[in-house]
């Protein structure tokens, strides 16, 4: 199960809204967590050498840190006086999401959230390059949140794949209901399962017939092992990256709760086909979630 015990909020130092910090005090209230509240950056304006020299270089460096400490502490402030245990922490390095993940690895956070940008005329998110290398490499639960908040009695949607056909390793299933599971239990929402069984066509050109009653059947035995009322359970032969979407706003989910795998020993080649196909389709918030056992990935000059 999902723990929320401590939570690490990347804050975007250059928005004006906080989706992700919202979402973070929505959870903490739900769950007693604490906050850490961090931004990671860099400019290479302030790199030794680039327009200073190495002594003013890093005086700079550090005027600019203080201020993010500044900056950190007036939103944190708030919280603090609303009863919630907030710290603050920043980074300076090239990329910005390494030294979010080094924090990661060494504070061990039960979850971290990270808001995504959205197009102005589009409800779904748009990911950002930083966005699918956090994704990649963080090794914690990662909640990747919009702009609105949870509903009273919200709705968290797992993707699930019993046929184990995508390179999902079977016990990721249990691990995804899991984490859903805990987020419906201190929020007063409901699990919902949802499978496609769709198969490429033959050929480029016959589609396979779906058996409806062994898909049922999987899919009901998954449900029952994870206690997922089964008219909570939709399985669709379409293909995922189209039906996912589309079954979420339905629902009115207000999350959609994935696993991520790495499909090769290339990194680049990133995550699986689910996460990969509809990340940036989804209308929600995503929970990404990955393996117990998922090896550190590295990375690989080509």
């Amino acid at each position: 199960m999902l723990e929320l015990n401590r939570i690490l909020v990347v804050i975007d130092a250059d928005a004006d809204q906080q989706p992700a910090l919202e979402k973070a005090k929505q959870l903490a209230k739900y769950a007693d967590s604490s906050l850490e509240l961090m931004i990671a950056d860099y400019n290479a304006y302030l790199e030794d050498g680039y327009y200073f020299d190495p002594i003013q270089a890093q005086k700079l460096r550090y005027e600019h840190g203080d201020s993010r400490i500044k900056e950190l502490e007036a939103l944190a402030q708030p919280l603090r006086e609303q009863g919630l245990e907030v710290s603050v922490s920043t980074a300076w390095g090239n990329p910005p999401y390494g030294e979010i993940v080094n924090r990661i690895k060494d504070t061990k956070p039960s979850l971290v959230i990270s808001s995504t940008r959205h197009h102005n005329k589009v409800a779904r998110m748009l990911l950002s390059n930083e966005d699918w290398e956090l994704v990649r490499y963080c090794p914690a639960p990662l909640l990747l949140v919009k702009t609105q908040q949870w509903e009273a009695n919200p709705v968290f949607v797992c993707a699930v794949d019993p046929d184990h056909v995508h390179d999902k390793p079977a016990a990721l299933d249990n691990k995804i209901i899991a984490s859903a599971n805990g987020l419906a239990a201190i929020s007063a929402g409901a699990v919902h399962l949802v499978h496609s069984a769709w198969v490429p066509p033959l050929s480029g050109i016959y589609p396979l017939v779906t058996d409806a009653e062994s898909e049922n059947s999987k899919l009901t035995e998954l449900a029952k092992g994870n206690e997922v009322d089964e008219a909570n359970l939709h399985w669709t032969n379409r293909e995922i990256a189209s039906a996912l979407p589309e079954i979420a706003a339905e629902l009115n989910a207000s999350c959609v709760v994935m696993g991520a795998v790495s499909r090769s020993r290339f990194d680049r080649i990133l995550i699986g086909n689910t996460a990969e196909k509809v990340l940036d389709k989804l209308e929600c918030d995503v929970l990404v979630v990955k393996p117990d056992k998922m090896p550190a990935l590295t990375k690989i000059l080509l």
